[in-house]
């Protein structure tokens, strides 16, 4: 039973150093789940993969903390008791660093709004958009906050036409990352 606790101390020990090593000299970006597969804005396409139980840290602090537990155990008590000791502070430190490592993801969100969150909303034009004034702004609510943001006429809008202060609109595109595309509602 020692060289079991002995080689798990060792894997986990290793994998952690070498994630360790990894962030300080930027080879690994993120802890990113294992096998997870990610959507183009970087997060996990499974919900699951919010909690990071299956990321590379939090299973290297388990299995590392499962043998170092294992060995010290096997100091006082039998080698089922150790085993049992070993295995549940390897689940402990394991949920640990998941839930730390969740938390951390939460930190790296900075929040920022982008143009292409607003398409398919509804706006309220507040100065003039299109004809002799082009870009105007609409104020609308996005992310559960209200912004006013540049507009445009949409493609396919009459040449010409102009939507005064107050008209309603619908957001239909980005026109670049700080510019909306707008059409009337009818």
């Amino acid at each position: 039973m020692y060289s079991v606790f002995l080689f798990l101390a060792i894997v986990g020990g290793t994998i952690g150093v070498l994630q360790a090593l990894g962030a300080l000299v930027g080879a690994v970006g993120h802890d990113a789940p294992v096998g997870a597969e990610h959507d183009v804005g970087g997060h996990s396409a499974d919900p699951i993969d919010a909690f990071h139980f299956r990321s590379v840290r939090a299973i290297a602090a388990g299995v590392g903390f499962a043998g170092l537990g294992g060995l010290l155990a096997l100091r006082q008590f039998s080698a089922p008791v150790a085993l049992l000791l070993a295995v549940s502070l390897g689940l402990i430190i394991y949920l640990f660093v998941a839930f730390v490592m969740r938390g951390f993801t939460r930190l790296e969100s900075d929040g920022s709004l982008r143009a292409l969150q607003a398409v398919g909303s509804t706006a309220t034009v507040t100065l003039p958009v299109g004809g002799a004034f082009g870009v105007g702004k609409v104020a609308l609510i996005v992310g559960g906050r209200h912004v006013e943001w540049p507009a445009v006429l949409a493609e396919g809008a009459p040449p010409g036409s102009t939507l005064s202060a107050g008209t309603r609109v619908q957001v239909v595109d980005a026109a670049d990352d700080t510019t909306l595309s707008v059409v009337p509602l009818p």
